[in-house]
């Protein structure tokens, strides 16, 4: 019985490493990682930073706006504040709804989203709608838009159809998160070491695929999606007792026949000085970037998907990020009792 079991785990192992999620060499790209902005915490052009009881509050959100600016939703103080990446200079901030969880921007005007609704703002941050939704979604942490039209991105991975140019609707629900390109993903753990991708695709094509890992899997959540890149962010599972999470985002091809394999992947700092529902944000032309809080301030990162062989020496996430671990859970504000 023994020879049985060691032979059946030595053939699991060649059978993972004939996928792209666990060998590196099947991998035909890689990410370049470039520092875009970096703000400090609680200074003049900073982030404001806070404890409370159970969080850290900083900076939940974010998005790029045009004319190399970035946005950040802060739930430490209630708003949007806008700052110049060229010279790192704070040039707006505007007051939002209490307690807000994530935003989205799109054609001059910021959809913030709050417990029971969500506030549509201008750039010079007047309120110009309010889109409620049913207390059955509360909890919700996620927004997107999408043709003009703006979906809730709930925790069972469907997408909620709130609201149509302007006008508050009927929910609608579909299966899976609808992203920028128009397609609507939705993940699914298969076991502890495998997860399938639902894909809808523009004309209605419904592509299924599934995929190993090495570890077993903690999570599997939805980046966005482009015309032919489907982006992922794996989470694997480096320790059950006490829990360490390793974090990767993963690329995985789209062709003309469906679901591709995974291309690429890069993993990401363990740091997370503040709790942010949206770190990642995924632009229709590929281009993806990360929102990385550490003890020194909140930094934004650009990757860059590009061939191996067309690079020897590639950027990645500066060394003292990689090596830095931090997590917030461990250093909350001590309440006495």
């Amino acid at each position: 019985m023994k020879t049985k079991i060691n032979l059946f785990f030595v053939i699991t192992l060649l059978v993972l490493n004939c996928w792209g999620q666990v060998s590196n060499n099947n991998l035909q790209s890689t990410f370049e990682v470039n520092q875009v902005l970096q703000c400090k915490w609680n200074v003049n052009d900073g982030i404001p930073y806070s404890q409370v009881p159970g969080a850290n509050l900083g900076t939940t959100s974010f998005e790029l706006l045009e004319n190399s600016k970035i946005a950040f939703l802060c739930n430490s103080t209630s708003e949007i504040i806008v700052i110049n990446t060229i010279d790192g200079k704070k040039i707006n901030k505007f007051p939002v709804i209490f307690a807000p969880r994530d935003f989205v921007y799109d054609d001059g005007l910021f959809y913030v989203l709050c417990e029971k609704q969500v506030i549509v703002y201008d750039k010079n941050g007047k309120e110009k709608n309010k889109i409620p939704f049913p207390d059955k979604y509360l909890g919700t942490e996620r927004i997107t838009r999408f043709n003009n039209l703006t979906y809730l991105l709930l925790p069972s991975g469907n997408s909620l159809k709130i609201e149509d140019n302007g006008n508050s609707i009927t929910p609608i629900e579909y299966s899976g998160w609808i992203t920028l390109s128009g397609k609507y993903i939705k993940t699914q753990l298969k076991g502890e070491n495998a997860y399938s991708i639902t894909a809808v695709l523009i004309k209605g094509k419904i592509n299924k695929k599934e995929f190993l890992s090495e570890n077993k899997i903690a999570g599997v959540y939805v980046v966005g999606s482009t015309k032919n890149r489907i982006i992922l962010d794996v989470q694997t599972y480096i320790s059950e007792n006490p829990i360490k999470i390793e974090r990767k985002i993963v690329t995985i091809e789209v062709t003309k026949t469906g679901i591709g394999n995974i291309i690429a992947e890069i993993k990401i700092p363990d740091v997370y000085y503040v709790l942010s529902n949206k770190d990642f944000s995924l632009f229709a032309n590929g281009m993806l970037y990360n929102m990385v809080s550490s003890p020194e301030g909140v930094s934004v990162f650009s990757l860059t998907e590009i061939k191996k062989s067309n690079k020897s020496n590639v950027n990645g996430y500066p060394k003292t990020l990689i090596d830095k671990k931090y997590h917030f859970n461990d250093n909350l504000l001590k309440v006495e009792e």
